[in-house]
């Protein structure tokens, strides 16, 4: 992959691909890269001539999963059939594009979208925040619960996402989920840590059913969608979309670091309110012991996620400070799962 900085070097090789594809003589200009995420690397793409000759200019939304990235290696195809699968449903997603996991196209996996207006709601903010206007919150929290509701609706059987499903069931989905993360655990972790031992030992005794299976986002929650004018116009960051049990979304957008130093889960919702609309959305009817169970999985898998980063600073992969304080970070997930496992 072309290192840091060079987009010079990346829109000509982008704008051979797209020339290639279309058989146009399409112009890329500038391209900018986006500072957040840190994962795939996500870059504005102006193209002129996309549509043909005297057409308006397109901007486009690029994703490289760099070699060095913190889920690495990466493929594009998950989140080009999630997309895919849900075009045109009541769960609002860009358009998805182009895409291909050969490193010599663009030097790394990528994926090519719309680029939908509207901004992030940030999940971490300072304690002098102040919070979301009360009208402003309750009309996006009910697009957020509806959102999640929709998708987990989505019969994914006859959508290409079904490419994904294995003889998955819904009495194996735990077993398989947290198998992909123990994995993950032994490839990242620099030292042994025995609270993450003792929660897989845990999570391996206490395996629910799951109502049945559906996609699961598996990183849904506030920054991980845009809003415009108090409307949800994109769910975005798929790449650890899956299918398995509906109450993993659930545990993940109610972890406590995502409330922003609200009462609210997101910052939006009232559990509550978040657990009640969601059954009546989506007919599932949700099971909190189920949800408790998804929740220490969601802390242990966020540990992990922390290892990651740790390891990928450690090994010189990524020179961003920020690594490095996620990877101080693994104790506090672990600790926390520990106290829920007490309480379970």
């Amino acid at each position: 992959m072309n290192p840091p900085g060079d987009e010079a070097a990346l829109a000509a090789r982008v704008q051979r691909y797209l020339q290639a594809q279309t058989g146009r003589a399409v112009t890329v200009g500038e391209i900018r890269r986006f500072p957040v995420g840190f994962s795939w690397v996500t870059y504005a793409v102006p193209v002129s001539g996309l549509d043909g000759e005297g057409c308006d200019p397109r901007e486009l939304i690029l994703r490289l999963g760099p070699d060095d990235g913190l889920f690495a290696p990466y493929s594009a195809l998950p989140q080009v059939l999630a997309m895919r699968s849900f075009e045109g449903s009541e769960v609002p997603v860009p358009r998805a594009g182009w895409h291909s996991d050969d490193p010599a196209i663009l030097g790394a996996p990528f994926l090519f979208c719309e680029k939908v207006a509207g901004h992030a709601v940030v999940p971490w903010v300072s304690a002098t925040e102040p919070p979301l206007e009360e009208g402003y919150r309750r009309q996006l929290g009910a697009q957020f619960i509806d959102a999640l509701a929709a998708l987990h609706r989505l019969d994914w059987r006859p959508q290409p996402i079904a490419a994904m499903a294995g003889d998955l069931t819904p009495e194996n989905a735990a077993e398989r989920t947290v198998a992909v993360w123990q994995r993950l655990i032994e490839r990242w972790a620099m030292r042994p840590y025995p609270l993450a031992e003792w929660g897989l030992r845990w999570l391996a005794q206490h395996r629910p059913v799951a109502p049945r299976v559906t996609v699961v986002h598996g990183d849904y929650r506030t920054g991980n969608f845009l809003e415009s004018g108090g409307r949800i116009t994109a769910i975005l960051d798929w790449e650890l979309v899956h299918l398995g049990d509906p109450h993993e979304d659930l545990a993940w957008a109610s972890l406590p670091m995502y409330k922003g130093g609200s009462p609210y889960l997101c910052r939006l919702c009232e559990p509550e309110w978040f657990y009640e609309r969601y059954a009546q959305q989506s007919g599932i009817e949700v099971s909190m012991a189920s949800v408790r169970y998804w929740q220490v999985f969601s802390l242990l898998k966020l540990a992990a996620t922390h290892m990651a980063a740790a390891r990928c600073f450690e090994e010189g992969r990524f020179n961003d400070m920020r690594m490095p304080a996620m990877g101080s970070q693994v104790a506090t997930c672990l600790r926390q799962m520990d106290k829920l496992i007490e309480t379970a």
